[in-house]
């Protein structure tokens, strides 16, 4: 299955930039990047290098990050890059109160799913305490019947014993 592949204009077309613009891009960005070109030197952009330019203009045009900044966080993993956008922020005289504002409100959602965390973790002791307090209910009342089921056997058994040591004495 061979996916679709587009040229610079083409994919400068979908990104809504010049194809400049994601010239300029590659050559800043080129490690990030990696895009193939073809036979004749043309580049292709797959939808993975599309993610990836995204992810630039993303930076770049919403998040109003310098190119410096962008090349920095896009060093990082996924799951780092959010983090380190934050902190970029954090570092520009633009932005002083937005921020710490997004940090504060990160670690007010953190709280938030900590709590919900514990809560659910106390439920679930709960809900164990109580499986367990009816599994002994349920113990208890098997093991009542049981003795009950052995103390009737052992019953019968004495009666049949003591019916057969009679019979063995009187014979009549």
């Amino acid at each position: 299955m061979s996916e679709d592949l587009l040229t610079t204009s083409a994919a400068a077309e979908v990104m809504e930039v010049a194809a400049s613009t994601l010239r300029y891009w590659e050559k800043e960005f080129g490690n990030y990047l990696n895009i193939k070109r073809d036979s004749r030197g043309y580049r292709q952009y797959c939808e993975e290098d599309l993610k990836k330019l995204k992810k630039i203009k993303e930076l770049l045009y919403q998040q109003k990050l310098s190119i410096k900044q962008v090349r920095t966080i896009l060093q990082y993993n996924e799951d780092e890059q959010e983090l380190a956008v934050l902190l970029a922020d954090l570092s520009s005289e633009e932005n002083k109160n937005s921020p710490v504002e997004k940090l504060m409100g990160k670690l007010t959602e953190f709280e938030k799913r900590l709590s919900e965390l514990q809560a659910g973790q106390s439920n679930l002791k709960k809900e164990y305490l109580q499986a367990l307090n009816m599994l002994n209910i349920n113990l208890e009342r098997r093991d009542r019947r049981l003795v009950k089921e052995i103390r009737e056997r052992l019953a019968e058994k004495k009666e049949k014993q003591s019916v057969g040591f009679l019979q063995r004495l009187l014979p009549w």
